[in-house]
């Protein structure tokens, strides 16, 4: 057996990486194939997303490489980790240490404020509670949510509540950022906002994001996507290819219907214009060619949101 190395990691990204990777859950008279010999790499600095319908492999694929579930078989390597040999409290601290989870279904303390959530990572991973709590400070403000540090859970809407939740993730800074279905629950602004902050962690950041959706509209703010059918990988796409992509393997933007391929259109707009204010700030755009190319992409944009109410969607 090879050793096993574990401990925190860089806290920028790191490259992971799956090799062959198979899991089968068995149960009592049969068997079940979730994944079927994956192999897949994620960059840092980059936030992929793992897009395919319900039942296909996306979230039993981010478990395996955040160590929350042992592979079949295969290899999972987080930086210098191979996670897939580690067991017990190796495993319990290469997750603490290394691994930020955002979960579709909230895993937030009910009993515990927004400020003291965000704090209990930092305390199990031995952080004295002074620095824990300017740092969870730090992150609460990062994430929008200054002035509502002492709120429980219940007290705030749903996106406040996600948004708590990335900031939960990033408390003890992992180079790896691992969040399944994040916006399932979410109206389009907060979806909106929790996509732009894990595409910042990884653009800003250099951290490995990893996220995983059925929706096309969180898909395309992307920077790559990997297409997971009955447990396999089927492609990869450009954000901007995702039209071709919808429909699976051969329905097309035809199956999913006009109103999707419009709402797709509208996010890779927006996707246009957050990238374009970047450049901006960064002085990488002049003022005239940024108001320009700016009034373009929302004349376009608010001819798509007409398009749409005409197909009697608003």
């Amino acid at each position: 057996m090879r050793a096993v190395k574990v401990g925190p990691q860089p806290r920028s990204g790191v490259r992971v990486e799956v090799r062959n990777l198979v899991k089968i859950y068995r149960y009592k008279g049969g068997e079940v194939q979730a994944l079927k010999g994956i192999t897949a790499t994620f960059p840092p600095g980059v936030m992929t997303c793992v897009m395919g319908p319900s039942g296909s492999g996306k979230t039993t694929l981010l478990n395996l490489i955040g160590g929350v579930d042992i592979p079949t078989g295969g290899e999972v390597l987080v930086g210098n980790v191979q996670v897939h040999m580690l067991r017990g409290e190796h495993l319990d601290r290469f997750r603490l240490d290394n691994v930020g989870f955002v979960f579709q279904a909230l895993n937030l303390i009910p009993s515990l404020t927004a400020l003291e959530n965000v704090i209990l990572p930092m305390t199990m991973a031995g952080v004295s509670r002074g620095k824990a709590r300017a740092r969870a400070l730090k992150l609460l403000k990062l994430v929008g949510l200054e002035g509502k540090e002492g709120r429980y859970p219940e007290e705030l809407s749903g996106g406040e509540q996600q948004r708590v939740a990335v900031a939960v993730a990033l408390a003890n800074n992992p180079p790896v950022i691992l969040a399944d279905e994040p916006t399932a629950e979410l109206d389009a602004e907060n979806a909106r906002v929790v996509t732009n902050l894990l595409l910042r962690l990884a653009r800003e950041e250099g951290k490995t994001v990893i996220l995983s959706t059925h929706d096309p509209r969180v898909a395309v703010k992307a920077d790559r996507i990997l297409r997971l059918e009955d447990g396999r990988i089927v492609g990869e796409h450009r954000p901007l290819d995702l039209e071709s992509v919808l429909g699976g393997s051969g329905g097309g933007a035809a199956q999913v219907g006009l109103a999707e391929v419009i709402k797709v259109k509208m996010a890779a707009i927006e996707r246009e214009i957050d990238e374009l204010t970047t450049l901006f700030r960064r002085g990488e755009v002049g003022l005239e060619e940024f108001y320009s190319r700016l009034t373009r992409l929302k004349a376009v944009k608010e001819g798509l949101k007409e398009l749409l109410t005409s197909v009697g969607v608003e």
